[in-house]
């Protein structure tokens, strides 16, 4: 708890600095045009992987980045998507999944049922099947990149997301964080490609 504490020392030290910025939204309120579905992992921080100043992105984190389909009716997920979309009115919804995700590990390995996260993970890609000659790492890094396409279609399950993508007036980004090199590649609906090139 010191950490924190003192973490927040410096950062008042920083607000100082960009008092500017912090009092336009104190005073004129939020307009991110992106919208953030990211994983709960610590160790990946939306913020620091694309350098985005505050209020640059409305955030959601959970395990996974899993935004459940519509007809789930989870409205803590939901309620995000739904202030994002049509109150903030973001131009871009990016799911970004990461290397090393322990949710998508647990899809593989499996989770006790009697558990929440169990539960949970009902909404993520569903691993395939083992085989005697499935490599397991690269089984949970295919399920990862799985779970990012299909959390991608949920997102189009609810009309008024629908209803803005197809006027071009809303943009969907599946992206994938390697935890061990920084980079994130895309999926353009056909391969996973470097975001920088």
């Amino acid at each position: 708890m010191h950490k924190l504490i003192d973490g927040n020392k410096k950062f008042i030290e920083a607000f100082q600095t960009e008092q500017e910025l912090y009092k336009s939204l104190a005073d004129k309120g939020q307009h991110p045009k992106v919208l953030w579905v990211g994983c709960s992992d610590s160790r990946v921080v939306p913020e620091f992987i694309v350098n985005a100043k505050v209020g640059d992105l409305f955030v959601t984190r959970n395990i996974a980045n899993i935004i459940p389909p519509a007809e789930a009716d989870d409205s803590c997920t939901s309620s995000v998507l739904e202030y994002a979309v049509l109150h903030l009115e973001v131009k871009h919804i990016v799911i970004c999944g990461h290397t090393g995700c322990g949710g998508i590990t647990a899809v593989v390995k499996g989770t006790p049922k009697d558990t929440k996260i169990h539960e949970w993970l009902k909404h993520a890609c569903q691993s395939k099947e083992l085989t005697i000659d499935s490599n397991r790492n690269e089984l949970v890094l295919n399920t990862i990149k799985d779970n990012i396409l299909l959390q991608a279609e949920n997102l189009l399950t609810f009309d008024y997301v629908k209803e803005r993508f197809d006027q071009g007036l809303l943009h969907i980004h599946k992206w994938l964080y390697d935890m061990n090199s920084g980079k994130i590649s895309f999926f353009d609906d056909i391969n996973w490609n470097p975001l920088n090139r």
